[in-house]
């Protein structure tokens, strides 16, 4: 089952995108829920657990899609964003809320298309991608994009979730091969960060889930370039 929400202001673009969204999914699945919502307002007043998409209209009175993301990210770090909009202007926003795409209107049925079955993709990816993490008389399954960023001090292994602390017997140099291929990056030989939880990087300090993490200076460079890549994937 993929669960979709679409909150949309215009009737006729509301319903247009659903068509094109049954459509998109007819390659994919036919276990597909769509909730329609004409205000951001509407939207927030739902319990909306396992939402898989949102789609969001960004241009909404009070409320706009990029004010129900930040809301939606503060509740949910793993569900996909993708904006609506008739312009670009919100590109820079949008990644502050890790969006994962932007459709420009009019909505083209390829293009959403494409973009859905790489989304889906994405989604199954998460859903399986664990890691199991041995403790002291502890063993753990973690899911790998529910990590922010893994630390050690005094050889001493610790993992950061966005809403855990786990403590591993493994090495980071270990970790960041097995990491490497999800998007983590070593920005310092104490610290192993996932870049898509990325908010700010300010000279020799990247800020990862609210914390202040350091970036060595010769890896400066490096982390904004993959930082670049990762960041186009996920909005461009």
């Amino acid at each position: 089952m993929y669960r979709v929400v679409i909150c949309e202001d215009d009737d006729l673009q509301r319903k247009k995108l659903k068509e094109l969204i049954y459509k998109s999914f007819e390659a994919i699945s036919n276990n597909i829920e769509i909730l329609e919502f004409k205000s951001g307002e509407e939207l927030l007043e739902q319990c909306l657990e396992g939402i898989d998409i949102f789609f969001l209209d960004i241009q909404m009175d009070k409320l706009t899609g990029m004010d129900v993301a930040k809301i939606i990210r503060d509740k949910n770090l793993t569900t996909e964003i993708i904006f609506i909009t008739s312009v670009v202007e919100f590109i820079q926003e949008g990644y502050k809320v890790r969006a994962y795409r932007y459709l420009l209107k009019p909505i083209k049925y390829e293009e959403l298309k494409e973009h859905i079955i790489s989304c889906v993709s994405d989604i199954i990816k998460k859903r399986e991608n664990f890691m199991i993490v041995e403790g002291k008389g502890t063993i753990n399954k973690i899911l790998i994009n529910s990590i922010a960023y893994i630390e050690v001090q005094k050889k001493n292994i610790t993992i950061h979730t966005v809403d855990n602390i786990y403590y591993a017997r493994n090495s980071i140099s270990n970790l960041e091969k097995e990491l490497k291929m999800y998007n983590f990056f070593r920005c310092h030989r104490c610290y192993l960060i996932n870049m898509e939880y990325i908010e700010f990087i300010c000279k020799n300090v990247v800020t990862v889930n609210s914390e202040d993490i350091p970036v060595s200076k010769h890896r400066v460079s490096d982390l904004k370039t993959k930082l670049t890549k990762v960041v186009g994937s996920i909005i461009c």
